[in-house]
């Protein structure tokens, strides 16, 4: 009876990591296609020709896409810390109501919104600046991550708080030094998921930023894009860009994937 338990064990194993391996080679394709293309004709000299290309500063470029994540991310796990804790742990007047309208803007297009956020950022003297990029990616991004630390706050037991009230503790002192340290997994991966949709980010940047100084990655490759079919040196060095835009990503990401895994993990077994 174990033996055949242990074979049908070893089959599921094997027919799972048979198809997370092939997963895993289709999501990868694009990547060794986009590598191997980067050294054709003139393999480092093409990552050379990027990082000096006179049109537009990799260096600056990728400062401003730091800044504008970091940020966000900050004020997100900030806003959304807060706002978990009173949609959790307290009780008010349309509480139910305010949490549902929060929950109804993930079902909004950002597309939809560009307008109101134009010409509200045109009023606040925000256009072409980074500030301009963070606000609304910091709203946009809360609804989400929102109902992520809300679910992973609802599995914190209750008796902490009142024991905490019980010793005179107030509704901010009990936020800060019980539910903050609890919530360090699910804050790391809200902080990484922030990064990563705010580095990645298009519509935000076209709309609001106009000078170069000011460009993030998103809008740098175009520069690189102008001029990609007219030979393959061209192809080559849109590939290299493109590697070397994301790269900064891409390595915070496996940085912080301890943390991400942790996050979620300890959010499922609190749910």
């Amino acid at each position: 009876m174990n033996q055949s338990k242990s074979k049908i064990s070893f089959r599921r194993s094997v027919i799972i990591y048979t198809v997370l391996t092939v997963l895993a080679l289709i999501w990868m394709y694009p990547i060794i296609i986009a590598l191997m293309k980067s050294f054709t004709i003139e393999g480092l000299n093409n990552y050379k020709y990027v990082l000096t290309y006179e049109k537009i500063n990799y260096f600056r470029v990728i400062c401003n896409s730091l800044i504008i994540a970091i940020v966000t991310s900050v004020g997100v796990a900030a806003v959304t810390t807060l706002a978990g804790y009173a949609f959790s742990k307290m009780h008010f007047r349309g509480q139910r109501f305010l949490f549902i309208a929060v929950l109804v803007c993930l079902a909004l297009p950002v597309a939809a919104v560009t307008m109101p956020i134009f010409f509200t950022l045109v009023k606040l003297k925000c256009i072409d600046s980074l500030i301009g990029v963070i606000i609304p990616l910091i709203a946009f991004n809360v609804p989400q991550m929102l109902l992520i630390v809300k679910n992973y706050f609802d599995g914190i037991p209750n008796e902490l708080l009142e024991s905490a009230k019980i010793d005179g503790a107030s509704t901010f002192r009990t936020y800060r030094v019980i539910m903050l340290p609890l919530a360090k997994p699910i804050l790391a991966s809200t902080m990484v998921l922030t990064f990563v949709y705010s580095w990645n980010d298009y519509l935000v940047p076209l709309l609001i930023i106009r000078s170069e100084s000011n460009y993030t990655v998103t809008l740098a490759a175009q520069f690189f894009m102008a001029s990609t079919y007219q030979s393959p040196l061209d192809v080559a060095h849109l590939y290299a860009a493109m590697i070397l835009l994301t790269l900064p990503s891409v390595i915070i990401y496996l940085l912080s994937q301890k943390h991400l895994q942790a996050g979620i993990t300890a959010g499922a077994v609190k749910g």
